[in-house]
This record gives C-alpha cells, structure tokens and sequence, in this order.
C-alpha cells in the first residue's frame, strides 16, 4: 500500500494553516523583495500525531517572503500547500512568525548563522550552554550574563549585543505591522521606508502610510487609523483623503481639479456631508506643506487644485511651446523646387494638401500634422525626414512608447526612439540628461503618436528642445487621449496657437481598405459596413453574437481556429484582441483566461498571489519604470520561470521581474482599447457587447478599428456598435494646457477648418 506523505493526510492544497518548524536552510532570499524559499524541519508531532518519526526525517520546502531568515530560525508560517511542477509540493506562506528556539541545538545553529557577526559554532555553542535555549532572550534582557565566556571579545560581545537589541526591535516594529493588518513585504517596505521609529510615526498619523509605500494607499491606511482610533472628521484623514482623490483624478487622466470639484469627491470618500468635515482647513495646511498647489485665473470663480509635480509640468510646458512658437522665422529646409525633384526621384505623388503640408513644416519652428487613417500621414513623414536630411539638417524621430517607436524606424528607414531613451533618462540621479542646460542636438525634431503624449513627459521633452529646433507633431485628435493626465494634442489644437495641417483625402492604399473606409464612416457618425455572403473576400468582418457569454465563446471560436483557418495567421503571433473594459464575460480578464486556456501551453509555472505566469504567456507593462527601460504599454512574451521570478522578452531586450515587480505585468492576449494606443496589429478582433455601455464611445470605437493593419473582426451585437457610433461625447478630462497657452500667446493662428474640437 503506498504511503502518503503526512501533510497529505489531513492539508488538502489551498487550505490554510499553520506550519510550526525549523529553517534548515535557506536555499534563497532576496533582500528588496524578501521573496524566501526555505528548507523546514516541522517539530515532532506536526499535523500528524500517528507519524512523529517520519516528521523528524521530513524537510519541507517553504516559500514566501519574510525579513533576514537564518538557519535554525525558529517560525510560525502561516499558509497553504501548493504543487510546483517543477519542485513538487512546497508551503506557500503569507506570514512568517518568529518564535524562541525551542532546543540548544536550535539556538546554537540561529547564533552561528551568519546573523551575527563574528559568532561562529564554537562560540555559539559556549553562548547556549551557558545561557541556555532561550539564549537571545537572555543577551536583549541581561546582557551582562555574556561576561566571562571563554573566546567572546568584548568587540564581539558589544556586537552582539547591539544585533539582538536591533533584531528585537525589528521584530517588534513587524510584530506591529502584521497586527494592523500589512503582509511581509509591505511591512519591510514601510521599516525601510520610515525607519526604527516607524511604529510611533504611524501610532502618529497611519495616514502617513498612503503613497509613501507602494500598494499601500489611502485605503489601508484608512482602516489601519480606524483601528488606532482616529475619528472620521480628523485633520489627518481629511488632508489624505484630498490627496487620494487628487491622485484618482490623475488616474482617469485629468491634470487638476476646481476646488468644490475635489471637496464633493473627498465627501464621498470618507462618506460624510461636507460641511461635517474641516476640508478647507485641510487644503490649506497641504498646501503650506507644498503636497498641493492652488492657482488663481485657470477656473471660473474658484481655484485649482493640482498635485505640484503636474501644475510644474503643465505651467512649465506651456512656456516652452510659447518659447518655441515665438522663436522667430525659420529658412526653409526644402523649396517647391526641391520638393519637386524629391517627387521625381522616389515616385511620391502629393495632392496638394499633402504639398502645403510639407512645405509649411518644414519652415515653421513648431507645427501639427494631422489626419485620419490612410491620408497619408506616414508618406509626408518620410518627405520631411528626406528633405531636411538632403538641406544637411539633423533629424531625430520618436514617440511616446517602443511599439510606436518601431513603427516609425520602419515607415521611415530610420531610427526612432521612444521619448524616454531620446532624452535619456538616468537611474543615478532619477533625471533625464537632456533638458534646458543640455538640450537635444537636432535641427528637426518629429514625434509621431501625439494623440498620447501625456503633460509630464510633454514637459521634460520641450524644455530639451533649443529654440533653434523645428518640432513637428504627429497625431490623431480623434484617437483616444494619454493614459497619463493630460490631453496635450487637443489642448494644442483647440488653443490655435501652432499651425496645423489637417489631410482628409484617402488615397490609394486607403481606398482599398475597408478598414480605413470603416474608420471615417464612424467618425462620420455611420455605421461600418461590413461583406454579405458571397461578396468578394474582404478586410473587416462581423461576427453576430448578442449576449456578452456567447459573445465571449465566439471571439476565443473566431480568434484561435477561423481565422487561422481561413487567413492563416498564427493567432499567437499576430492576432491581438482588443476589449472596451476589464469585466464581464467580455472584458479582457475573462478574455485573457480563455485565450489561455486556448493555447494550453504547459511547462514550468510561477505564481504570485492569485495570478500565475508560465512560459508563452503574453504580457503588457503597465507603468514607466526608467530603471528596467520598460515603459507603460510595453508588450512581450515569458520565456522562462523560476523560483526567483521570470523573464520577458521585449522587442530590443529580455527583462527580468521579481516576485514583488510583478504587479507591473497583466496578462496580454487581450488588452483593453486605451492599452492599445500607439500599437498596430496585424489582425485586431473587437468584441463589444451592450454590457460594455459605459465606454462606448465613438473615439473608443475608432481608436480600436484603427488599430488593425490587415484585418479586423467585429464580435457581438449591431446594437452595441450602433451606440458607440452615435455617441460622440468624450468623457471631459481636466487640463488647462489650452487656457495657459492663450495667456501667453495673444496673437492667433488661423482658425481650424477641418477639425472640430471635443465640447467642454
């Protein structure tokens, strides 16, 4: 009869439980993420009373994140068993308690661990038989009973003594952490973060919590404070629960907030009436310690309220582009008779709009080129770049993220870069090197995907713009807006203070297209239109399903086996979908499992938390971390997992992630449409559903239909589409970009015919 393993007798995997034992070893620890795997001998007895001798020969595998582990460590972990596929069943803890050795033998191997300095076995064990199993408690409360052991130096002794009393203190301030609630790894980063005297810091303020460590926000903190006491209308909650929204508002992309704006959001927060809450108080006191800036003139009869890092950014972009703007006349880089030999030599044949075009950007210090899909934005481009290199001038070309960047080097035969690596940004000193004292050495300047420059990166890249240089901006206004705050495009436009070239005509490549015939008929507020049965083969379908769970079974249907059936592309490599929202049987987490599930890739796995990764899986970046040169919106692939974490590959380089960087990843065979921006695919399938009503919108709508470059499948109901189509109001986000430009630039530039701008 085979015999189980003990634990498998009555610990069935997930269910949580307590692990009393030993560290043996620690087989790895890393210190900034504390992630921890560990060899653990559980104490006789554990779990299985009819088996004590099997336990006293059984070591555990134990893996989770705790501060400084050392052999003979005695723990308390508490978790749930786990089945690795590559390292079998391990217990995954989420809390790790230190207890007092329970033998000499455990004292002695935790005193010679490494721990502390200068005590090796020989001197451990002299420690233990004289003070006994309880030796680290004895040395913190007598420390004087170390006197007179043979060997023991008083460098030594002082030594130790000063460890036992720090590790001490450690454990008692993450004994305090973990009773308010913080796992393992927020509760290092909070003592890394505030120090010995964390404990009376929070005692003080909990709020001081919120923002100060990554994940803890207002939230926690709020709970944290409740249990310390602190009342609903207290100063402290007030002045963090005004933060809070400023930050969420700058998370749907809005710069700033008017005053009764930022009150009634903070009211709902903390759920209180406003007029029970010292508000006012509040804002004045963050604003006299600078967490916030107040300004006058930007509102209508009240001030706004900007987190300072944006009000510098938006104040100082707008001085930049008045800077530029009134730079003074340019030579032209290129004539009517040099464009005109261009023509002839590469075949290019401009309209005349596309001639205005490039000649007005090539001889304005600052200027717009816009357009829809298939007007031939990418070709006046590419004239620019050849015209301006042939005139001797040096040209620079970048975008906003890598995918867009990669586009552009191809369009143009050149090389692009993103914004970031152009201005080159330095871990060092967390700066970037370019900017005002040492500005960009270029002569043209041209950013492509403007639709999503956001306000900060906006800032850093024109104050490192010389006034010298011309800087042309690329860009759809109708596409979606930044995922960051801000909407410099549109308040660029609507200011009237750059000239804009605005193309509209469709041309060849285009008007083959029903792709891009589908694009402007949604700007025109029609509905696509789409191939009937037996029509001629086509570059946009339509898929009818009418409620969001068939829906769901027929994207995974059409992505996975039609169209590599009927197309034959590698659904893996080239197929992306493209969801409005995150939930629902439609919404990209759900999308992302099945797809999953539909590639059945096996192999190694590594999990962290609720979500597991494994190799083959398809991931996006989510946030700007300058130090990996990894950028929000960075999409690539896990080529390999591990115990300490796994490893991705982007397009120009393989990143690794740790365990506690992995919050930066989501799955991505499915993205939502904002993720997407920038990005061409080769085949994009778009299920929309009337459960995604909230975000049906017509800029949403075209945004994601631009985004397929040779074939576009439409999943779900008519009657979705339909709303998307007819509605046309975008979401109103918060910037004053536009107000600041008119304040410092009077004079006007002819008015846009050709673009109306979004009402606010």
């Amino acid at each position: 009869m085979e015999q189980r393993q003990p634990h498998e007798q009555s610990a069935p995997e997930g269910h949580r439980e307590e692990l009393v034992g030993e560290v043996e070893v620690v087989t790895y620890h890393d210190d900034q993420s504390q992630y921890t795997v560990l060899r653990i001998a559980p104490e006789e007895g554990y779990d299985d009373p009819q088996a004590p001798s099997l336990w006293r020969s059984l070591r555990l595998s134990a893996v989770g994140a705790m501060v400084q582990p050392a052999a003979g460590q005695r723990l308390r972990l508490t978790g749930r068993w786990t089945t690795h596929k590559s390292h079998g069943r391990q217990f995954a803890f989420d809390s790790a308690e230190i207890l007092p050795p329970a033998s000499v033998e455990g004292a002695a191997r935790y005193l010679a661990s490494g721990v502390f300095e200068g005590i090796g076995e020989t001197l451990a064990r002299r420690i233990v038989d004289k003070l006994g199993p309880g030796a680290i408690e004895v040395i913190h409360a007598h420390p004087e009973q170390l006197e007179g052991i043979a060997g023991l130096r008083s460098a030594v002794r002082a030594k130790l003594i000063e460890a036992v009393r720090a590790q001490f203190t450690r454990h008692k301030l993450h004994g305090f952490l973990r009773g308010v609630g913080l796992g393992p790894r927020q509760s290092a980063a909070v003592a890394l973060k505030l120090g010995a005297d964390a404990e009376e810091r929070i005692r003080a303020n909990p709020y001081e919590l919120a923002g100060a460590v990554a994940g803890i926000g207002f939230v926690i903190a709020d709970r944290i404070a409740r249990e310390l006491g602190f009342a609903p209308d207290s100063l402290h909650r007030c002045r963090a629960a005004l933060l809070h929204s400023l930050r969420s508002a700058a998370d749907e992309g809005h710069s700033l907030l008017g005053e009764e704006a930022l009150r009634s959001r903070t009211a709902d927060l903390l759920r209180l009436e406003p007029e029970r809450l010292p508000l006012t108080e509040a804002l004045e006191q963050l604003a006299d310690a600078e967490e916030v800036t107040l300004e006058h003139g930007l509102l209508e009869g009240e001030r706004a309220v900007y987190l300072p890092h944006l009000a510098a950014c938006e104040r100082g972009l707008a001085a930049n582009l008045a800077r530029l703007l009134t730079g003074g006349p340019r030579t032209p880089l290129a004539t009517e008779a040099d464009l005109e030999r261009f023509e002839r030599r590469s075949g290019f044949e401009l309209d005349s709009d596309q001639r205005r075009a490039v000649l007005g950007l090539l001889q304005t210090p600052l200027a717009l080129l816009t357009g829809g899909p298939g007007v031939g934005k990418t070709t006046i481009v590419r004239c620019l770049v050849a015209l301006a290199e042939a005139a001797g001038a040096r040209v620079k070309l970048a975008s906003p993220t890598g995918r867009a960047a990669k586009r552009l080097t191809e369009a143009t035969e050149r090389q692009a870069s993103t914004l970031h690596r152009l201005l080159l940004y330095d871990p060092q000193t967390r700066a970037f090197t370019h900017n005002q004292d040492r500005p960009l050495q270029a002569d043209l300047l041209v950013v492509d995907e403007t639709s999503m420059l956001d306000v900060v990166i906006a800032h850093h890249t024109f104050k490192a713009i010389d006034t010298a240089t011309r800087v042309v901006l690329v860009g759809d206004p109708d596409q979606l807006p930044s995922v960051a705050p801000g909407n410099v495009l549109v308040e660029l436009m609507r200011s009237q203070r750059a000239p804009v070239f605005r193309l509209t005509q469709i041309h060849r490549q285009g008007r083959n297209s029903r792709i891009v015939e589908n694009a402007h008929r949604i700007l025109r507020g029609e509905m696509p239109v789409f191939p009937s049965r037996g029509e001629p083969p086509s570059d946009c379908y339509f898929f009818p399903a009418e409620d969001a769970l068939r829906c769901a079974e027929r994207t995974v249907e059409v992505v996975t086996q039609r169209i590599p059936r009927s197309f034959g592309f590698d659904w893996v490599q080239s197929v992306q979908v493209l969801a409005p929202m995150y939930r629902g049987e439609c919404g990209v987490d759900a999308l992302n499992e099945r797809l999953r599930a539909a590639l059945g890739a096996g192999g190694p796995e590594f999990r962290a938390g609720e979500r597991s990764w494994r190799v083959g899986d398809r991931v996006i970046h989510t946030r700007n971390d300058y130090d990996k040169e990894v950028f929000n919106g960075d999409m690539g692939r896990v080529v390999s997992v591990s115990e300490e974490g796994l490893n991705v590959a982007y397009p120009e380089r393989t990143v690794a992630y740790a365990p506690d960087e992995l919050g930066d990843l989501q799955p991505a065979f499915a993205v939502t449409v904002h993720r997407s921006q920038g990005s061409e695919y080769d085949v994009v399938v778009l299920p929309v559903v009337p459960q995604h009503h909230l975000m049906l919108q017509r800029n949403l709508l075209y945004t994601a239909v631009t985004r397929a470059r040779k074939l576009l499948v439409l999943v779900g109901a008519a009657a979705a589409i339909r709303r998307a189509v007819e509605n046309a109001e975008q979401g109103l986000r918060l910037a004053r970009l536009e107000r600041r430009l008119v304040q410092l630039l009077p004079e006007t530039h002819a008015p846009l015919r050709s673009w109306a701008p979004p009402a606010t």
